[in-house]
């Protein structure tokens, strides 16, 4: 329950980043989908709010502006919980919002969508991927740093990520194109749902772990 009241408290510091996902994200990923005629354009967008979401909780969240967290009845584990139930419900946000636009998509464009359950799987693999490995460092950087370099650090991987993420798009569907893919990639929904079973695992590893670096380090 106290893990809850954080998701919450969280979620009410994020809630615009999830209008931004509609308003702003959701028809540039639309224009990203139908100019590479691929899906994978269209999830880019929703994993870089998956990113951003995170991110910009930690970013801000200076040691001197966060007594309000600290008061609150509940332990160290709540806290870490909440956390990455809020990047778990920006995952499946941001998914469910990728289907629609591809289903919308697809009645109006030349769009295909055969392949939307492999790249739902892919993206929620990556998503939870990426966040069991950049919440560790998060939470091991704390909140000590000067708030300049703080967030260069935590935004840094974010780049990194979008940028390298969009060439490898880009890569994967001029291989498409050639017919290559369906040759090399044979047992590709089981691969698929193979690497999301493996990115759950690691995102629950990696919220166990934190709570250690929280219990253990002065991150409050």
């Amino acid at each position: 329950m106290g893990a809850v009241n954080f998701l919450k408290f969280d979620l009410r510091r994020s809630k615009y980043l999830f209008l931004i996902s509609i308003v702003l994200f959701a028809p540039l990923g639309a224009m990203m989908g139908y100019t590479m005629e691929s899906t994978l354009g269209i999830f880019s967008y929703m994993a870089l709010v998956v990113v951003v979401t995170p991110t910009s909780l930690f970013t801000y969240e200076l040691k001197n502006e966060c007594g309000f967290d600290g008061l609150l009845p509940a332990k160290d584990r709540d806290k870490v919980f909440g956390r990455y139930m809020i990047g778990a419900l920006s995952i499946l946000f941001e998914l469910v919002l990728g289907i629609v636009i591809c289903t919308v998509m697809s009645r109006f464009t030349d769009l295909k969508v055969v392949d939307l359950g492999v790249v739902s799987m892919t993206f929620v693999a990556v998503t939870l991927t990426y966040l069991s490995i950049a919440m560790v460092v998060y939470y091991l950087i704390g909140r000590n740093l000067n708030p300049r370099i703080r967030s260069s650090i935590i935004m840094l991987p974010c780049i990194i990520l979008w940028f390298g993420a969009n060439t490898i798009i880009s890569v994967l569907s001029e291989i498409h194109a050639m017919g290559l893919v369906s040759k090399v990639i044979e047992n590709k929904e089981i691969v698929s749902a193979l690497a999301m079973m493996i990115g759950l695992a690691m995102y629950v590893i990696s919220a166990l772990i934190s709570v250690q670096i929280v219990k253990k380090k002065d991150y409050r």
